[in-house]
């Protein structure tokens, strides 16, 4: 349980330090999330108020950092072990890089797709792209 606990501190660690967002006056703790619509990796279409009554984990991810299919495995471990859900969203400009990766790594939760940003700018603030 340490060791989970440790990874998912270094992750939350990483991913505060991601370079290319800059946080804005975003949600606030104890808001409600505004509702999004996205479609994910597996061709389905997926929407935050279809998780009301449970806590879901949002995450956003960049795919194409060497560490990130060990996150992946991580967020994945900790849905195990917490009986949390999980809801990825990609941070790439390309949807086939996104499909490549999930299906790569095999995620199990939604890996959802935001090509334009809109829900990581609604959410966390702007991003700018670094490639």
């Amino acid at each position: 349980m340490k060791l989970w606990l440790s990874l998912f501190s270094s992750y939350l660690i990483i991913s505060i330090a991601i370079p290319g967002i800059v946080c804005a006056d975003t949600i606030q703790v104890g808001t409600e999330a505004p509702d999004f619509p996205l479609p994910s990796t597996r061709g389905k279409d997926f929407t935050l108020s279809a998780y009301r009554g449970v806590k879901p984990v949002i995450i956003w991810f960049s795919d194409y950092c060497s560490g990130c299919e060990g996150r992946a495995k991580v967020m994945q471990g900790l849905m195990e072990d917490y009986d949390i859900e999980i809801l990825a969203i990609s941070m790439l400009t390309k949807t086939y890089q996104t499909v490549e990766f999930a299906e790569r790594v095999d995620i199990p939760y939604p890996y959802l797709i935001d090509t334009d940003f809109k829900v990581v700018k609604d959410y966390v603030g702007e991003y700018i792209s670094e490639t």
